[in-house]
């Protein structure tokens, strides 16, 4: 390790360390003194060396800015006589506007109601017109049923005359010759 001897005093590693950091931290605040120093000397002479700028002229040119300012204010003013005339135009439009909506709200709700009893109305008739088919459809269907039992039978008590006569024309004995 490194050792260094001033004035009979031996330093070593961390001692050596910090009589670095001493001297260092001295130096920088010898410097920073000589700088503040030197900034006190110059703020001193611009100071010393200051005079009052002449401000007539941003007095001119306030008073105009003040005319200006006088003037744009009467305009505001009437502005806002224009802005209250709007409003009230703008309140009378929206109350307008919502009895009118209220008013097709009333009519569509009674258009709504017309027409669910007119759908209501319809399927009443629908089903009655369809009871009404069931009942002519089945009552036609018995009578037809009737019929064709009817004609069965008699096409049945046909066949069996038939069949009868055709046997006796069959069992003829004048026939079998022939």
């Amino acid at each position: 390790m490194a050792e260094v001897e001033f004035a009979g005093v031996k330093f070593k590693g961390g001692k050596m360390i910090a009589v670095v950091m001493a001297l260092s931290t001295a130096g920088g605040s010898i410097f920073a003194g000589a700088e503040v120093y030197a900034r006190w000397v110059a703020m001193e002479k611009k100071i010393s060396s200051y005079s009052a700028p002449d401000l007539s002229g941003i007095r001119q040119e306030l008073a105009v800015q003040n005319e200006t300012v006088d003037a744009v204010r009467k305009e505001m003013s009437s502005v806002r006589l224009r802005v209250g005339e709007i409003q009230q135009l703008a309140r009378d439009l929206r109350d307008d506007q919502r009895s009118d909506a209220a008013k097709l709200y009333k009519s569509v709700g009674a258009v709504d109601r017309r027409s669910r009893q007119a759908d209501s109305d319809t399927r009443a008739a629908m089903r009655q017109a369809e009871r009404t088919l069931r009942s002519i459809t089945s009552s036609a269907s018995e009578r037809f049923d009737l019929k064709i039992n009817s004609v069965d039978e008699k096409l049945t008590a046909l066949e069996v005359i038939l069949n009868k006569r055709l046997q006796r024309a069959l069992d003829n004995p004048l026939l079998k010759g022939k």
